[in-house]
């Protein structure tokens, strides 16, 4: 389980990518993928 950048909850379903900006690793639970919540990695970058 990971938590999810987004939300901050522990998920096991989830998906784990680099930061198109920094190469940090992203992680965001399904739900959140699944409506779109945005998120904001640590170098600013924000995406959908």
């Amino acid at each position: 389980m990971k938590r999810c950048l987004t939300c901050g909850r522990m998920a096991k379903d989830y998906a784990e990518f680099p930061c198109p900006d920094c190469s940090e690793k992203i992680v965001r639970c399904n739900h959140c993928r699944e409506i779109r919540n945005p998120y904001k990695c640590k170098c600013g970058f924000e995406g959908p």
